[in-house]
């Protein structure tokens, strides 16, 4: 039997989705910032680079902003590293969604989600 992995992140979008092209595909990428307090109940931050392909990066582009609320399953995760502006060690993760479900508010105060689950790759 292979092996496999299933990756779900829950967290805001930092930067409207960039779309490029791909040979003929659409690919729409943007951060999402995943935080949690540790033990001390300080602030701890991993931000995670998603790409979204063909149908799902349409859906990326029109319902995602700056800021909103979105959960992404994916089933491959790779590790990256920079350097920031000040000099500093940045590392975060990137994703190839597979899921994307949009978790945002809606006017009557009510969350509205829409999983994108049923678009084919």
């Amino acid at each position: 039997m292979g092996s496999s992995l299933q990756f779900t992140i829950t967290g805001f979008v930092g930067s409207a989705p960039t779309v490029r092209q791909v040979n003929d595909q659409s690919v729409a990428s943007f951060s999402v910032a995943v935080s949690r307090k540790n033990g001390r109940g300080e602030k701890q931050t991993v931000w995670v680079r998603v790409n979204c392909w063909g149908k799902l990066a349409d859906i990326a582009v029109q319902y995602l902003n700056k800021g909103s609320l979105t959960q992404i399953s994916a089933t491959w995760v790779r590790p990256n590293a920079w350097i920031d502006q000040n000099g500093n060690p940045i590392a975060s993760l990137d994703i190839d969604a597979n899921q994307l479900v949009l978790l945002d508010r809606v006017d009557n105060g009510n969350y509205a989600e829409e999983d994108a689950n049923d678009v084919d790759f």
